[in-house]
This record gives structure tokens, sequence and C-alpha cells, in this order.
């Protein structure tokens, strides 16, 4: 760091008054937070483009608070690698808005911080709208035409020969690159999003396990009630009894002999 910037830094009484000005930075989505993963802040715009009102506490919260488990589990273990290797994780492509809103799809940056004896203490994570940095980056522009044919398409089927040929690439190439850019597979990322929808389904509706299953895309109930432990921790009828009763819309289902309990 210049000389100059270390005595200018030196002489704040705290680094809040710098995040409370940038937090007024029209579209500036950033957070911050420490070794246990939870938040010490979180802009105003990012709390907007995850839906919550721009005065929502987030300090002391971790991602299992704000996102379902198979998205927060996501960035946990993003955070893990920034802090086990002192490294930043650049430009990773994730989803926002799932369950009650339209999925948006965004950059995210995250970069370790250090205390004054040089350790690793938190991250810093800046995200960017896909549409506000749509051509920087050329290879993953090419899979945007998967990834959105899968969001869109989720309860159709949907082989790797079909998402590589729309996006112009061989097989091969197109598993590789996926799996480079997203940090999974293409089959990962195929059963993630039908997941998001099944659990928004088991969560406001009244269709039988078996119905949700096919409507998302898994042709087997029995299988889709494994899948869906392993994603949420729970059965489908736990998880559906648990999530209405909270938001008090419990409504009595009949269980179906795939949905155990």
């Amino acid at each position: 760091m210049h000389t100059l910037q270390e005595k200018f830094f030196a002489s704040l009484p705290g680094s809040l008054q710098l995040l409370q000005a940038l937090d007024h930075v029209p579209g500036a989505m950033f957070m911050i937070k420490n070794l246990d993963s939870r938040y010490i802040f979180m802009s105003r715009a990012l709390k907007q483009a995850i839906h919550r009102d721009p005065e929502f506490d987030v300090v002391g919260k971790t991602d299992f608070d704000l996102f379902p488990r198979i998205i927060a589990e996501t960035y946990r273990q993003n955070d893990l690698q920034v802090f086990r290797h002192g490294r930043p994780l650049v430009n990773e492509i994730h989803a926002t808005g799932f369950f009650d809103h339209p999925t948006a799809w965004c950059y995210s940056s995250k970069f370790p911080l250090h205390d004054r004896a040089g350790k690793v203490c938190g991250l810093v994570t800046v995200n960017e709208k896909y549409d506000d940095v749509m051509g920087r980056d050329a290879e993953l522009n090419r899979l945007l035409p998967a990834i959105d044919h899968v969001s869109e398409g989720y309860a159709e089927r949907i082989t790797v020969g079909d998402l590589a040929r729309r996006c112009g690439f061989s097989e091969s190439h197109f598993m590789r690159i996926f799996k480079s850019r997203l940090k999974m597979t293409p089959h990962a990322f195929v059963e993630r999003v039908r997941m998001f929808h099944a659990t928004e389904a088991l969560r406001h509706g009244a269709v039988s396990v078996a119905g949700i299953a096919a409507d998302c895309g898994f042709h087997d109930p029995s299988a889709f009630v494994k899948r869906f432990r392993k994603f949420t921790g729970q059965t489908p009828l736990k998880y559906r009894r648990t999530h209405q009763a909270q938001g008090g819309t419990a409504m009595a289902v009949p269980p179906t002999a795939a949905e155990g309990c």
C-alpha cells in the first residue's frame, strides 16, 4: 500500500463510515463476513437483490438464516475455500431470486480480508448483475443458453448433448467448461434447479410428493425422496409440514407410499 494511503487509513477511527458511504453508491452489491461466515455488513443494493428490506439487520446471521439450505451450503463452501487458501474466487456465477421471485444470474467474487498480523480474518464479496457485465467473459457467455434452458425447462427431459449443442460445444468440451466455471457438473446443476422448484412447491402448495416429483422432472418418486433428503436433510413430507406450519399455512396432505415421514 502507498504510504499516503497507509497514513490516511490509519487516521480513520473505523472502517464502518467508509462502508456506510459506499452503501449509497447505486447498484453497489457487496457484503462482509467474518471467519464464522457470519455477516458483518451487507449493502442496500445486495439486500434488494435478495429481496430483503434495506433496513433488514443481517449482522450475526449466516447464509443458512437467509437462504434455503441447498443454496447456503454452496456459499459456505466457497467461503471456506477463501479462508483456507487465502486466495480470491473471482467471477463465479450464482443464481438469486429462486422461489417467490424470478431467477436472476450474477457474478460473485470473494476476496480475503487480513488482520494487522496478516492472518485471514474474513472476506468481502462483490456481486455484479450478469446484464451489467455482459460481454466481459466470452466463455461464460457461451454457457448461458444452457443455463437459461435449464432454468426454464427444468421439468422437461434434459440431456448433456442438447445443452452442449445449444452452446455450440462438443459434449466433452461443454462438460469441462461447465464444471470449471460453475463448480459443478451439468447433471448436478439440473438437479439443483429442479430441487429449488420442488422445495417451492412443497412450501406453498398441496400437490402430492409424487406429483411434485413429476412436475419438477423427477420421474421416480422414490428416487426423488432420497435425493431430496440429501439436499435438505429432510423428507419431502417433513419439509412440507415444517415450512407450511411456520408460515401458518399448514395443510392436511395425505402422504403417498413414497413420501416417507
